[in-house]
């Protein structure tokens, strides 16, 4: 307290070694939480092929609801199958109206999803049959276009074509931020009308569909599936370039970059701390030095060696754990900074924070235990003859 510039500068590598900790770990934390969130929607045990479109596959078939057919046929452990049909379209109701996506599919569509609904019913074989123009809302498009009312039996405009309201579904939580891995769909802005019924899908085609959605048995034969699934539809569509989304892969590979993560924020910490460490020390060996004379009064009025070195371990350990506290501060709002400047989503796990402070203590008894062995070991007659 008598040298407060001098012991403010001394924990700064702590305070920034450990606030770099918390900042870089809440970004990982928020990214991995968004990442579970993405592969919770798709599912873990579903796969979805797309179509995608490049200039050496213009002359291939592309998707086509008969291929889901042939999916179920041939590819091992298919519990549901989906083709799907997308659209980019706005509805309206009264006088409302909103940015919609228009999902195209089949009743089975809900199992291979795993779609629950709030209220109504999903999509019936009678309604992809008889080409029934009847909507299933997303949460977030019921919100909007009906505030006021139960949109159930309502009717609303989709591209012109008017559709009645049958069920509306369970809300789910929305992809958002920088970091997503995944290109999930928000089906909180979706709208799901029978495949026969959206005339304006991205594909043109009589039976064509932009992606086929499959969900398997276990998780364990996801891997297998796709690559089955992959390969049949190759040869179905002509070589049509395709993309196979595998949530199962894609949290694994995630997770092995989260590791890699980690270890460099690691590095980083460690390195922070380790300068921080060696500026405790300096600190207390110049404070030994300044008061030898402490020292050799208290040892004189008979302190023992081993409450000499504990005052200046306890010293050496305020200081660091000061510096883990203000380091734990500066992190937080690195991280309220980060997600609120840059809109990445961030979180703090409560046991980051209690590892970065053990840290820092640690910190401070590993490089006070030199400066405290050092005070204990001056003679009483000695210390007390210098000035």
């Amino acid at each position: 307290m008598l040298h407060k510039l001098r012991s403010g500068l001394s924990i700064l590598g702590v305070v920034f070694g450990v606030a770099a900790v918390v900042a870089m770990s809440s970004v990982g934390e928020g990214a991995r939480r968004e990442t579970l969130a993405q592969i919770e929607a798709l599912g873990i045990d579903t796969v979805t092929v797309r179509s995608r479109p490049t200039a050496e596959s213009e002359a291939a078939l592309g998707l086509r609801s008969q291929d889901a057919d042939s999916v179920r046929r041939v590819v091992p452990g298919v519990r549901a199958v989906a083709p799907v049909r997308l659209a980019e379209l706005e509805a309206d109701a009264g006088s409302r109206s909103a940015g919609v996506t228009v999902v195209g599919a089949t009743p089975s569509y809900r199992e291979a999803t795993r779609l629950d609904l709030a209220r109504g019913r999903f999509l019936a074989d009678l309604d992809v049959s008889d080409r029934k123009r009847v909507a299933v809302l997303g949460q977030a498009v019921a919100a909007r276009l009906f505030p006021l009312q139960s949109p159930l039996g309502e009717s609303l405009r989709i591209g012109g074509d008017w559709f009645q309201v049958v069920g509306v579904l369970e809300g789910r939580a929305s992809p958002r931020g920088r970091g997503a891995v995944v290109r999930a769909r928000d089906l909180n802005r979706c709208v799901i009308v029978p495949l026969p019924s959206l005339d304006h899908g991205l594909d043109a085609r009589e039976g064509g569909v932009d992606e086929i959605v499959f969900r398997v048995s276990t998780p364990e034969e996801v891997v297998p599936a796709a690559a089955v699934a992959r390969s049949l539809l190759h040869r179905a569509t002509g070589g049509a370039s395709l993309e196979v989304v595998v949530p199962r892969e894609i949290l694994r590979q995630r997770e092995r970059a989260q590791r890699v993560f980690n270890v460099v924020t690691g590095a980083v910490a460690a390195i922070s701390l380790l300068v921080g460490g060696i500026g405790i020390m300096n600190i207390m060996l110049a404070s030994v030095a300044e008061r030898t004379r402490e020292v050799g009064i208290r040892r004189a009025l008979g302190a023992r060696r081993r409450d000499v070195a504990a005052q200046f371990l306890v010293e050496s350990s305020l200081l660091t754990l000061a510096g883990g506290v203000l380091g734990s501060l500066l992190g937080l709002g690195g991280s309220l900074l980060i997600q609120g400047l840059a809109g990445w989503p961030t979180a703090i796990h409560p046991l980051m924070l209690v590892v970065a402070l053990l840290v820092a203590l640690l910190v401070g008894i590993g490089f006070g235990l030199y400066p405290a062995w050092h005070a204990s070991q001056l003679e009483p007659m000695t210390a007390l003859r210098r000035e």
